[in-house]
């Protein structure tokens, strides 16, 4: 590629230009080492003050029955995200940091043990169920180390492989989230809106005010069925055919602080807010309870 000089910085484009035999009036190293190291200092600062500047592009996770593809590298920040799901099930793209010393197969085994929050991994929300065919779009803000996507529907956590990437500090700034049109919160254990879902595309800010850790993912009823439909097939682990769509949504932060950012556009019809957390205090050797079995479901109607 044609570099262009105009690009470079006034002080090395001109010290750049200096032939090697201009070099003799260099009178001895010690010159010679402040000449180098002021050209190094000019660079790196030009290359930080440009590399503030730029904006990352969107970190794409594209899910397959087989697995996920997605970059190795993304920088530390508040980050644009799009899940393609071009699967044959509903997938999810749940992002899990890994404490120092743990693996992303250490992590695996762990999970195929039985543990739904394997020691010192940290959840970080990520891209929530979402149907074959569907896209879905966040921001959420990542912090440096050593990361995996992971997609615990219907038992694949056990049986697609996970991606692991790293997150570090690479000087980008923090993608922009567009303007929110409404807040949704998420409290123990209900769904409250800030505004109200009409036709048409919002930017939804998602807040967990808690005190617990809570997802949310968004269906649209297919004609004909119902709520109590659609939570039996969840709970039931899908006998047949899906009575809704799956469009995506905010899976849990173990920082119930952190804020995420969804774009979606809506149509008509019946939508369902589902939480599908367990619960943290289930009696002993009673069935696995979630978040929705104790209320935490909305369902919402968006007229023509």
């Amino acid at each position: 590629m044609k570099r262009n000089q105009s690009a470079l910085p006034v002080a090395v484009a001109h010290l750049v230009l200096v032939r090697p035999h201009h070099l003799r009036y260099v009178k001895n190293a010690k010159a010679t080492r402040k000449l180098t190291l002021f050209i190094a200092c000019v660079m790196s600062a030009s290359c930080q003050r440009q590399t503030a500047d730029r904006e990352a592009t969107p970190f794409r996770i594209v899910a397959r029955d087989s697995g996920f593809e997605a970059p190795v590298l993304l920088a530390a920040g508040l980050r644009h995200v799009i899940f393609e799901n071009h699967g044959s099930e509903i997938h999810e793209a749940m992002l899990v940091k890994l404490p120092k010393g743990m693996s992303a197969d250490d992590y695996v085994a762990a999970v195929k043990k039985g543990s739904l929050f394997p020691q010192g991994a940290l959840d970080y929300s990520g891209p929530g169920l979402t149907s074959p065919g569907q896209t879905a779009e966040m921001w959420l803000k990542v912090d440096p180390g050593q990361y995996i996507i992971i997609c615990w529907n219907d038992g694949h956590a056990k049986t697609t492989p996970v991606h692991p990437f790293t997150v570090e500090e690479l000087g980008l700034r923090d993608d922009r989230p567009p303007k929110e049109d409404l807040v949704l919160k998420l409290f123990d254990y209900r769904f409250e809106f800030d505004g109200n879902l009409h036709k048409g595309t919002h930017v939804i800010r998602i807040e967990t005010p808690g005190p617990n850790m809570h997802e949310v993912d968004f269906y649209r009823l297919h004609d004909g069925q119902t709520v109590a439909e659609l939570k039996s097939w969840r709970k039931q682990k899908h006998p047949g055919p899906a009575p809704a769509e799956a469009l995506g949504g905010a899976l849990d932060s173990h920082d119930i602080n952190r804020v995420v950012w969804l774009r979606k556009n809506f149509i008509p019809g019946h939508y369902v807010l589902h939480c599908e957390m367990p619960v943290s205090n289930a009696p002993a050797g009673s069935d696995p309870l979630t978040h929705a079995d104790v209320g935490m479901v909305r369902e919402i109607e968006i007229k023509e």
